[in-house]
């Protein structure tokens, strides 16, 4: 019949003429049959594309052998063991080295710790300082401006010979500690970037005598190293005996028409010797480095450095860093190493991140990269750019526990969020379209020559961005950042790049998004990435329920209603196939290689809906072909995928392997790589690394409308409490034990009352009573309902069968008007 094949159209136009002169009922009839079948077809062939035969779907790329997991060797340093008992203490008698016999041995900065406070950072040892928002080269050559560190301060004692040495970082001071000691004396060296007075950058040496009666000289080298060629350097200058001071201006701008800022330093000139007299037994000495971009607040908090060094500067700084810890912290019971790594990710997270009781007035913050604040310079640890790994990787502990650091991770995007619309505009498209890798204007600065295709494809990151925006509204409900903060701009405008990126496949009847590159950058220009078009729908459902949220006008919400109903719900995802799991893009072939998790991040974070099989299947299929050389954030998915399904024995071999293959001893120092080192200190994985704890174990999922737990306690713990986790202006303590949960709420937030349910109990959360529950899943929600009775967006693969209902409307729709016509 040959209206039943839609390749032979023309032949059916013939046989059709041949009707013609037959009666008009019989036409009718003949056209509604021929429709109907037409339709019949094309909807089966929509329906497998939804739900099975991806093996018949053409291959873009050669396959490759299958890897297993097992081929991951797990491995830690024990070269430079840590030899402290104390869960926040990383202590070694020897340094990292680099080199052989032959050539010699130098220090590894590379694998030395770091502090910094948000505004500055340094890794120990090093003579380098880099600073918060300054970065130095033109687009794809920008990278943190090096300044050079006068606080790269090494000591030598006279009988060094005999002088045994103690390296340690505390985390919980967020001091480094040098501490050497002879039959004479006792030297202890402190660096920390001050987290009160967050401009200063200081170091503190203290000499106390243990015996005998003379002077005690103590040799002191600096190298702070050369110039280089981030800044143009003004000459030094004495303002006075204690005082040096420079001024810089940053010499290639990220832009040829964009800002140049400068940057003001002002130290303490270090000595070549100090000296404890024989009148004294012990001496301190203070050198202090203060770094700012306005010359008014860092000659004012140089000042102040100055006036308190010997008196409660040092004390500030620590009770700084007890008050953050207080605010939120992670702690297991029964297993010292994973406490310490738990307490060394969530500091080397922090350290980069804004101070929370600083001094004065903060700046913008300019990101999160992959290697924190201490890392980033020219072509290393992606030159201290931003990506995807902030929002997706770092952010979400980040949130639960340091809100207002999360709203500082956004506000960066706000920022910057001008050259955004300019490359959504540039394309032809609309909203904001943010670049896969940002530095210091937000404009893209993915080396080209390095990924071009990362730098024109990864557009998924506008769509961790909108995410990120969604989790940080669903816990915190702050209306006014939505309001008065561009928080709702962010929202509506991501969601509007989404809603132009798509284009009409008139064979489908749905919408594309073609020519991207998933998570997986192992393939570099894919069709219909179920990653890229998952966070596309989420962000356009989202900022419908956000225009509920915030009563915009009906002009206003029946647009932005018609985005999901016109493009969100009709954005084709490729669908289950009949194996049962997610193809990660249109034509995938089951069994190639991928580089890092993708599909797997469905169910988490983005809580795609889906069954327990189809989500076992996912992690089944692509852990056999993710590289196992791969990025050390991926493992984290995997367990916290597999924890979802109770199946404890593959969950605590990805926790494993999360971790132990990358932490670096003594100073728990994370590499990238799975062999060598790729980005350090890498952060990323950290976040990775921190949402297995939190996310996994802890059991914790933020929906836009309530908070789920269902914990389960670590490998080889007894116990676990999360301090200070905030949820809707409320912050709670969890203690997790054996058998039972419980929950206490240290602060209530007022406007959100909160009552958690349990199985069929319900309990309303009161400050300071605790509610003890048995082990189980269990949901946190407020009591208060929004004033406009938004209903919260809720998607997964359900989503498919309302797409297959929508292609049948849409057919017979057709069928109906043709019938028309032939009345």
């Amino acid at each position: 019949m040959p209206c039943g094949t839609s390749g032979l159209w023309t032949r059916a136009i013939r046989t059709l003429k041949r009707f013609s002169q037959t009666t008009m009922k019989t036409r009718r009839l003949y056209w509604a049959l021929c429709l109907t079948l037409v339709l019949f077809v094309i909807n089966l062939a929509a329906y497998e594309t939804f739900i099975g035969h991806n093996s018949k779907r053409t291959k873009l790329f050669g396959t490759v052998d299958r890897i297993s997991h097992k081929s991951r060797l797990r491995r830690q340093d024990t070269d430079l063991p840590d030899k402290s008992n104390s869960p926040t203490v990383f202590e070694s008698d020897r340094l990292p080295m680099t080199g052989n016999s032959t050539i010699g041995y130098t220090l590894n900065t590379r694998l030395m710790a770091s502090v910094g406070n948000g505004h500055l950072a340094t890794t120990v040892y090093s003579d380098t300082v880099f600073v918060n928002g300054l970065y130095s080269g033109h687009e794809g050559r920008s990278h943190r401006a090096r300044i050079p560190s006068p606080n790269n301060i090494r000591v030598t004692l006279p009988s060094e010979d005999s002088a045994v040495r103690r390296f340690a970082l505390d985390v919980e001071k967020g001091v480094f500690f040098e501490t050497v000691t002879t039959d004479q004396v006792t030297v202890e060296q402190r660096a920390y970037a001050h987290q009160h007075y967050t401009r200063l950058l200081v170091t503190e040496i203290h000499v106390t005598r243990k015996q005998g009666a003379g002077d005690i000289v103590i040799s002191l080298t600096t190298n702070p190293g050369s110039d280089g060629e981030d800044f143009l350097w003004d000459d030094i200058t004495s303002p006075s005996v204690a005082t040096r001071y420079r001024h810089g201006t940053i010499n290639v701008t990220e832009t040829p028409t964009g800002p140049r800022p400068e940057v003001h330093v002002y130290w303490t000139p270090v000595p070549s010797t100090i000296t404890l007299p024989s009148t004294e037994s012990q001496k301190s000495f203070s050198y202090i480095t203060d770094i700012d971009m306005d010359q008014e607040r860092a000659r004012e908090e140089f000042e102040i450095g100055r006036q308190f060094a010997r008196s409660s500067l040092y004390q500030t700084h620590v009770d700084a860093w007890r008050k953050v810890w207080d605010a939120g912290r992670i702690e297991v019971e029964g297993n010292l190493q994973l406490q310490k790594i738990i307490n060394g990710a969530l500091y080397y997270i922090l350290s980069s991140l804004p101070a929370q009781n600083h001094f004065g007035t903060a700046n913008q913050f300019y990101g999160l990269s992959p290697g924190g604040l201490a890392n980033g310079a020219l072509l290393q640890d992606y030159q201290g750019h931003s990506f995807w790994d902030t929002e997706i990787w770092m952010y979400p502990p980040i949130l639960l526990l340091h809100p207002t650091l999360a709203k500082d991770i956004l506000s960066y995007r706000i920022h910057v969020r001008g050259p955004a619309y300019d490359r959504a505009q540039e394309h032809g498209h609309q909203g904001l379209r943010f670049p896969w890798e940002s530095a210091f204007t937000g404009v893209e600065v993915t080396p080209g020559d390095i990924c071009w295709e990362c730098r024109e494809n990864q557009q998924h990151i506008t769509g961790d961005i909108a995410f990120a925006a969604r989790q940080y509204i669903s816990a915190t409900r702050d209306l006014g950042w939505l309001r008065d903060e561009k928080g709702w701009e962010l929202i509506r405008e991501t969601a509007r790049f989404w809603k132009s990126r798509p284009t009409f496949n008139q064979t489908k009847g749905l919408y594309d998004i073609n020519g991207v590159m998933p998570p997986d950058e192992y393939h570099k220009s894919i069709n219909n990435s179920i990653y890229t078009n998952v966070v596309a729908k989420l962000s356009m459902d989202f900022a419908n329920y956000t225009a509920c949220l915030m009563g915009e006008t009906e002009q206003n919400t029946v647009e932005i209603e018609s985005w999901v109903e016109d493009i969100g719900d009709k954005l084709y995802l490729p669908g289950v196939t009949s194996e049962k799991y997610h193809p990660e893009f249109e034509g995938y072939p089951k069994g190639e290689q991928i580089k890092q998790a993708d599909v797997i991040l469905l169910g988490y974070p983005l809580m795609w809906q889906m069954s327990e099989e189809i989500r076992r299947n996912d992690l089944n299929v692509y852990e056999e072909v993710t590289d196992p050389g791969g990025p050390a954030m991926t493992w984290s998915m995997f367990c916290i995928g597999w924890l979802e399904l109770q199946e404890y024995s593959k969950a605590r071999q990805m926790f494993q392997d999360s971790y132990s293959i990358y932490v670096k001893e003594p100073f728990k120092v994370w590499t990238e790589a799975h062999q060598g080192l790729g980005a350090v200190n890498f952060i990323t994985g950290m976040g990775g690394f921190l949402q297995a704890v939190l996310f996994g174990y802890g059991g914790f999922r933020l929906h836009v409308d309530r908070l789920d737990l269902n914990p389960v306690l670590p490998p080889d713990t007894n116990g676990m409490k999360i301090h200070g986790l905030d949820y809707l202006g409320s912050t709670l303590d969890f203690t997790i034990d054996t058998d039972q949960v419980m929950i206490n709420v240290t602060s209530l937030g007022g406007d959100y009352p909160l009552e958690i349910r349990a199985g069929d109990a319900n309990y309303t959360l009161h400050e300071g009573v605790p509610v003890v529950l048995g082990r189980g899943p269990a949901t946190i929600a407020t009591t208060r309902q929004d004033r406009n009775r938004c209903t919260p967006p809720v998607v997964g693969d359900s989503t498919a069968g309302r797409l297959q209902t929508t292609l049948w409307m849409f057919l017979i729709s057709i069928l109906l008007t043709a019938l028309q016509q032939m009345n």
